[in-house]
């Protein structure tokens, strides 16, 4: 059976995001998910869902990565910021690193997607606090 996997995607190539998503159906996920292309679509869409997982392009029209993972962070929003991108240097992904994005998966070897994936839904459930009992 599929696990759910809500999964709000900053991704200007439609294609590109049926790759992704392809890639999380085929790890064993039934993916529930939202493409934006804008960034001031990102604050309306985490407040309107809790998302499991973010995955954004490195560099976009009109947005990049570093910028949405500050507004990410600027909505206190603790979900695990993952960029996917077809190009971007090892010092650009360890400063994107530093600033809060949890790993990056080149397009051109998406199955490393589903295990980052799989580690930072892990993380993210040993983090999360139980809440106080009546």
């Amino acid at each position: 059976m599929a696990k759910p996997l809500n999964v709000l995607m900053i991704e200007d190539s439609e294609d590109d995001a049926m790759l992704i998503v392809h890639e999380l159906e085929h790890g064993g996920y039934d993916v529930c998910w939202e493409r934006l292309v804008k960034a001031d679509a990102i604050k309306d869409a985490l407040s309107r869902k809790a998302w499991d997982i973010i995955l954004s392009d490195h560099a976009m029209p009109g947005i990049c990565a570093p910028e949405a993972l500050a507004i990410v962070k600027q909505c206190s929003v603790d979900t695990p910021f993952i960029i996917v991108s077809g190009w971007m240097t090892d010092e650009l992904a360890e400063a994107a690193k530093k600033e809060g994005a949890r790993d990056f998966v080149p397009k051109n070897r998406l199955s490393r997607l589903v295990p980052v994936v799989e580690r930072e839904l892990k993380s993210k459930k040993k983090t999360k606090k139980p809440g106080k009992k009546r």
